[in-house]
């Protein structure tokens, strides 16, 4: 009889210890507990998120960042700063696309927001017609800091082609 209670205990162990390896070993879907909104898909427990959407659920409009008023300065031509202030407001029509208001520029620019891992810019379409060319760009650091840039020349003209060149840097707000 304790022969057999040996056996028992023994086969018991065997199957238990195996039972316990088999399903420590199998491989867990690191996506089973990660949700992902507006059209993101889960990729190896880390959401990926289309166009306009950041955040780790894909829940954040990437334009959000940029909304809002900014106050700061701008030099055109190398002349004096004068105090300035720009408005960025999104487009309801495009979810990742959106307005670009300075006041001394006094036109208003419309881009798409370009997000990658280390820069947030709002990328304005150049203004090009035959030997002219104007180009923007809108780049927000720190979620603060607001940088516009412009450069407009004209090749007609002889000598240095720069017809204006302005820069504007302001702190958010609101």
């Amino acid at each position: 009889m304790k022969f057999w209670r040996i056996k028992l205990l023994t086969t018991l162990l065997f199957f238990g210890f195996v039972s316990i390896f088999v399903y420590s070993s199998c491989e867990k879907n690191p996506c089973n507990n990660v949700t992902c909104f507006n059209g993101g898909s889960c990729n190896m427990g880390t959401c990926r998120c289309p166009v306009g959407w950041e955040g780790p659920q894909c829940s954040i409009k990437s334009v959000d960042r940029f909304l809002g008023g900014y106050v700061g300065t701008t030099i055109c031509n190398a002349g004096a700063r004068v105090i300035d202030s720009a408005w960025i407001t999104g487009d309801i029509k495009h979810i990742n696309f959106a307005y670009v208001k300075v006041k001394s520029m006094n036109r208003e620019l419309h881009g798409y927001v370009d997000v990658n891992a280390s820069t947030y810019s709002i990328i304005v379409t150049n203004d090009t017609g035959t030997n002219y060319l104007k180009v923007y760009s809108v780049t927000l650091q720190s979620n603060r800091t607001l940088s516009i840039n412009s450069y407009e020349n004209d090749s007609h003209i002889v000598g240095d082609t720069i017809i204006n060149k302005c820069n504007f840097l302001g702190t958010k707000y609101n």
